[in-house]
């Protein structure tokens, strides 16, 4: 059972002109609202004079433009933009400390006060706070103006081209910004300090047991004050029901403009210890006070734990061995790109623990501190990763800023009990063993003693190996030259703690599936790597589940992604872009045992398809029993399907439970899983109808929207039949409208299709932006032909106080204004001018041109089902073509196809024969000199064939 300690208080919204009289000795205030953008550079946008009348009315998070949710392939906006915020505060604030923290701010940025530049930061993965103390007019308007340029930076990590890598970093101040106003002398924050392994609070445990933890707490303090002055550190550690479980009170002096490490030894006795299903946090309590008054106080979560890494046996966390079965996630959303609140970091947590996944490798690059915090609450270990794919930059710039990433990054994030690895490694890349160990003396000199564990490639990088306490792709005839890399079980050396850090995409026979693509094509999938898991997949995966020395694995991936290198989305994940699951989401959760999740069954099958032989049920249970229309079709047990997969079920997972079927009948499947002979979860699929209404599920995940103007409700729109079964074929836009102080994101904007949208796999997706009203919305969803369906959600009051605007010109700027559309990095190759479109056997047909209209919405339908059905293209005259897209009509159809080309339209040379379905549309290489090509289809799974584009590049 996990056990969510998820505590929140619900107060009024308070809007003020912030007054320090009568402030707690700390306040976090919300500054996320009321800002200006403008998209683009401009002269003087720092100044005060500036006008912005015409700037876009905008809340942090914030993308620089809103995206396409299928954006691939460099088309992003990567340019400059301007931020501005009017605010006040009041004299009483004076001699106050004042400082506005920004969590990320993508690429670079530049800093305004009033005109003024107080600082510039490079990196976007890592907060930084700017001091307005000396620079605040105090009882008048003031301006904070951000400049932040997203154009590539070579010197920057990652400091790839967009149009060169395997993920977007989105532009913006994509992340919360605060101010934060304390006494001036005060409890630090490590990212604003030099300090190797100090500043701020840093929280470690010398000593655990089950009797007994020795808490080390330093506190670092700092002064602005001209004299020296006495004060007294009081620290407190409490449990999750607020009392009192140890305490340390320690007095001394801080001199004046300098600053001093307090030390604290704190004992708990009897703890509870923070594992993956107990995730226990105390709260760490930390006060200064100078004459018996607090000025400052700071609360710090603090699980206590230990973790060790074996070579042979793997990984510990309390002394107790844990096999790590984690996914990869990358932080986009579509639309908002990385610009997700902090209920959106919490919902991600939710569902990838949901789906049976222990761990997370946050890839990478540093994530959200929201999405780490909700990883403490719901016991999500977490590899960490410095930012960087496939990239060196030899310039000292660029190491010098790799290596400050990676400080950063560890005194940030030290205090996560879910944080267990240390990625000190450029992802991919060729660069110097000596960044390897300097990044490598960072992590140990920052996190001392035997708790920091970093980890690294080791395949290709030998000469790196002393560098990284954990490998990954650690196989092979070692020490004769570490490269030989085999299935071989006797080829397994173990040299230090291993793990898989990425497996399940690039091979196999279905690596990658749509959410739109049939069920067929779903469970090839998830044979494929269930199949890896075994130990049947790429090399460099380590045999996985086969390796006896493995420490855990990392899917590839989470969540779909779109990138800057392809125009097609990365469809390698266990749910989708919108984070709807997949069926290897399930078969995934299936590998979780009852011991670490919840019983669970999933029938992978809609029971839909005449041609099936067999119906696969995921399952962690004893035994599943399957039923069709109330008729047992047959019993598995866990024993008895195990003997496919001993690997699996050795390390804790399950096997498949495929029952065989003799003929087809369509109606209900019912699965029910047992434990011994008790009854544990059941799931039940039947075969869907034609559309008929649509369903709005509000994907709150028991996270409550909040009425703070920024957060965001994500909303699934699902086609469903007369009985609610979902209808994956239904291609009609679908609109959503919402009621009350709440937007649809994106709404009404013909160039994203948001709002109306064409649903994928029956599912439309919508982010609905809240506003600063606690009050019920009402969201309506309505489409041709199909019975509307309504949804009330309510939105709760924000606890948190909020920085008030200055009166000002209101912004009047449109979401639009000034965008830029890019064409994708294959739209800027394609060959420009109709060829000559000839079809033989079947006739044309009235909409053949349309095959190249250059329109993917539409399409043209063979005139009979006879088959083979060839379609050619004549260019008129030889030239020099580098790759053919195809896409088919229908998305959940597949296709037989080969191509052939042809210098003068008799002699063929064939070029591809394979098998596709409609969302299967990456560009071939083709790279040759050529007349005419020729597309000839012989199998279409269902329907006549029907082509909606061919591309030429």
């Amino acid at each position: 059972m996990i056990y969510v300690f998820n505590i929140k208080s619900w107060l009024p919204t308070l809007f003020i002109i912030i007054s320090c009289f009568g402030l707690s000795a700390r306040e976090h205030l919300n500054f996320n609202n009321d800002w200006a953008f403008y998209r683009g550079n401009l002269p003087d946008a720092e100044k005060p004079t500036a006008d912005d009348r015409n700037w876009i009315p905008i809340v942090l998070p914030h993308v620089m433009q809103l995206e396409k949710k299928h954006c691939g392939g460099n088309t992003i906006y990567d340019g400059i933009g301007w931020y501005r915020r009017y605010f006040t505060l009041g004299d009483d604030c004076r001699g106050k400390r004042i400082v506005v923290k920004f969590e990320g701010v993508m690429t670079n940025c530049e800093v305004f006060l009033n005109g003024e530049s107080l600082t510039t930061h490079h990196g976007g993965y890592l907060g930084f706070s700017v001091d307005l103390t000396d620079k605040i007019k105090f009882g008048e308007s003031n301006l904070l103006a951000v400049k932040v340029d997203a154009s590539h930076d070579p010197l920057t990590p990652p400091g790839k081209p967009q149009a060169d890598m395997d993920f977007y970093y989105y532009s913006g101040i994509y992340r919360d910004a605060e101010m934060i106003i304390t006494d001036k002398l005060y409890i630090t924050d490590p990212l604003d300090e030099n300090i190797e392994a100090g500043g701020g609070v840093f929280i470690t445990y010398p000593y655990v047991s089950d009797r007994l933890a020795n808490v080390n707490i330093k506190t670092h303090i700092r002064s602005k004050f001209d004299k020296s002055r006495k004060v007294t550190i009081e620290t407190l550690i409490k449990d999750v029901d607020g009392e009192i479980v140890a305490k340390d009170i320690k007095s001394t002096r801080v001199g004046g403009k300098d600053s001093k490490s307090v030390v604290q030894t704190l004992k708990v006795a009897n703890p509870k210890l923070w594992y993956p299903c107990t995730p226990y946090l105390y709260t760490v309590t930390t006060k200064i006070l100078s004459d018996g008054r607090v000025i400052d106080s700071l609360y710090t979560h603090s699980g206590i734990r230990t973790i060790k890494f074996d070579t042979e046996k793997g990984f510990f966390i309390n002394g107790q061995h844990l096999y790590l079965r984690g996914a990869n996630r990358h932080q986009a959303y579509p639309y908002i790109g990385d610009a997700a609140p902090n209920s959106m970091q919490e919902r991600e947590v939710i569902g990838i623990r949901k789906g049976g996944f222990n761990a997370v490798r946050a890839a990478h690059y540093p994530h959200d501190p929201a999405f780490l915090d909700a990883c403490d609450r719901y016991g999500l270990l977490v590899v960490e990763c410095i930012p960087g794919w496939q990239y060196y930059n030899s310039d000292p710039v660029f190491s010098a800023r790799v290596c400050e990433a990676g400080r950063q990054m560890i005194r940030r994030d030290r205090n996560h009990p879910s944080v267990v690895i240390w990625e000190t490694a450029l992802n991919e890349s060729r660069y110097p063993a000596e960044l390897a160990d300097s990044l490598y003396q960072i992590a140990h000199r920052e996190y001392p003693g035997d708790q920091m564990f970093t980890s690294g490639d080791y395949f290709g990088h030998e000469d790196m190996a002393p560098y990284f306490d954990i490998l990954y792709k650690q196989v092979g005839s070692f020490p004769a030259d570490g490269n030989v890399m085999t299935n071989i079980p006797e080829n397994l050396v173990a040299i230090k703690p291993l793990i898989c850090r990425e497996w399940g995409d690039g091979v196999g026979d279905k690596p990658r599936v749509s959410i739109g693509e049939s069920n067929k094509e779903q469970l090839r999938q998830c044979y494929s790597r269930i199949g890896q898991l075994e130990g049947e997949g790429y090399f460099d995966w380590c045999m996985l589940d086969a390796n006896p020395n493995m420490s855990g694995h990392f899917l590839w991936s989470y969540n779909d992604y779109t990138r800057g290198s392809e125009d097609e989305t990365m469809f390698s994940g266990a749910v989708d872009l919108n984070r709807y699951p997949k069926p290897s989401y399930f078969m995934m959760k299936s590998m979780m045992p009852v011991s670490q999740s919840e019983p669970m069954v999933y029938i992978a099958s809609d029971n839909s398809s005449e041609n099936d032989t067999a119906i696969t049920v995921f399952s962690n249970a004893d035994k599943v029993i399957l039923y069709r229309n109330g008729e047992k079709l047959g019993v598995i047990t866990r024993d008895d399907a195990a003997s496919l997969y001993p690997n699996i079920t050795a390390k804790g997972g399950s096997p498949i439970f495929r029952f065989s079927i003799d003929g087809y009948e369509k109606g209900e499947l019912k699965a029910i899983a047992y434990s011994g002979d008790k009854e544990v979860a059941t799931h039940t699929v039947t075969t869907p109808g034609s559309a008929h209404h649509l369903k709005i599920v509000p994907a709150l995940d028991g996270i409550d929207p909040v009425a703070d103007g920024s957060d965001l409700i994500p909303v699934y729109v699902i086609v469903c039949d007369e009985n609610g079964n979902r209808v994956e074929s239904y291609d009609s836009p679908v609109t959503l409208s919402v009621t009350g102080d709440a937007s649809v994101v994106g709404d009404g904007i013909e160039r994203l299709g948001i709002n109306p949208q064409i649903p994928e796999g029956g599912v439309a997706f919508f982010f609905i932006r809240v506003g600063q009203h606690d009050e019920i919305i009402k969201i309506s969803a309505t489409a041709e032909t199909l019975e509307g369906s309504t949804t009330n959600v309510a939105i709760k009051p924000c606890n948190r106080k909020f920085v008030a605007t200055t009166d000002h010109e209101p912004f009047c700027g449109r979401e639009e204004d000034g965008v830029v559309e890019k064409p994708s990095t294959w739209q800027q190759k394609i060959m420009r001018g109709n060829p000559l479109v000839i079809s033989s056997i079947n006739g044309d047909g009235p909409d053949i041109n349309k095959i190249i209209d250059g329109d993917d919405n539409t399409w043209w339908i063979a005139p009979s089902a006879a088959l083979p059905h060839i379609v050619t293209l004549d260019l008129g005259d030889r030239k020099w073509v580098n790759a053919a897209r195809i896409r088919f009509q229908k998305d959940s159809s597949s296709y037989g196809h080969f191509i052939e080309i042809s210098n003068d339209g008799n002699e063929w040379t064939p070029l591809f024969r394979r098998e596709c379905t409609g969302w299967d549309f990456k560009p071939l290489p083709i790279n040759r000199e050529l007349r005419y090509i020729r597309l000839t289809v012989t199998s279409v799974s269902e329907g006549r064939a029907g082509i909606s584009e061919i591309t030429l590049y």
